[in-house]
């Protein structure tokens, strides 16, 4: 029984590494993002915090016993929802909805449940950056494969031509005897 405790306590442990150690998010301005934050149980969450740093007594979003806290940063107001409000196994990401430069930062998820203490699932570091529109960026990525499409058969057909050239001149030269 001890050593079933003890795994558990390993795994437990290994999942909140891996889930601190990824995250790095980036996203233009007007863009909705998901921040994750995940567990390996589907544990009674009695409180739920998102935060980010610099604010100072208030939250990105606070869900406490079963309902949302208005201890949220008016910046956020309307802007955060859970992604699952059931948070069902272990479901606790967010979406941020249209995201600008100054929701850039690092977001800490942070959970409690009835069994344990307050933890921190995830960090994830948002970087929203001014840059061309989506839109922009798939045109002109369209137009980058057509111009290197267009290239590679051009310089494919430089090369069979050269070849040939070479074939017809050095391989195969015409004999200049006459008819005998």
């Amino acid at each position: 029984m001890a050593a079933l405790i003890s795994a558990q306590h390993v795994f437990m442990f290994l999942w909140i590494i891996g889930s601190v150690a990824a995250g790095d998010l980036e996203a233009k301005p007007g863009e909705d993002v998901t921040l994750q934050c995940n567990s390996p149980t589907g544990a009674n969450v009695t409180k739920l915090v998102w935060s980010r740093s610099g604010l100072k007594d208030v939250n990105v979003f606070f869900f406490r016993d079963g309902r949302l806290n208005e201890n949220q940063d008016p910046l956020y107001h309307g802007r955060v929802e859970l992604k699952d409000p059931e948070m069902k196994n272990g479901a606790f990401s967010v979406l941020l909805k249209s995201v600008n430069v100054n929701d850039t930062g690092t977001y800490q998820c942070r959970v409690t449940t009835p069994t344990m203490p307050t933890e921190l699932f995830a960090s994830v570091l948002l970087s929203v950056s001014e840059g061309p529109p989506k839109k922009e960026l798939e045109e002109k990525h369209r137009r980058d494969v057509g111009l290197g499409v267009g290239l590679g058969v051009g310089c494919l057909v430089v090369v069979v031509g050269v070849v040939g050239f070479a074939l017809k001149r050095f391989v195969f030269p015409k004999s200049e005897s006459g008819p005998l």
